[in-house]
């Protein structure tokens, strides 16, 4: 494999990873907003879209994270020729 081949699937993992890492950290601070108690009382339906958020986040992530492994693992395959 050539060397633009191997550094497009490096930037790549990177990159996937990188998202799955900022909506991981987002996930957290939509969960962390919801059981935080404040003393403005929850009107609407609030919580519930707060809550499909942060999993929609939480499942971006994991997407996120197995494409950047599944490029890591190609890589690593590549590099060592199997």
């Amino acid at each position: 494999m050539d060397d633009k081949k191997i550094r497009e699937i490096k930037g790549k993992a990177e990159d996937y990873k990188r998202f799955g890492f900022i909506l991981l950290s987002l996930s957290v601070f939509m969960f962390l907003g919801i059981i935080i108690p404040n003393d403005v009382p929850l009107t609407g339906n609030y919580v519930e879209y707060m809550m499909v958020g942060t999993v929609l986040s939480l499942v971006m992530a994991l997407i996120f994270h197995r494409k950047a492994m599944r490029y890591r693992k190609e890589l690593d395959n590549e590099e060592y020729g199997q």
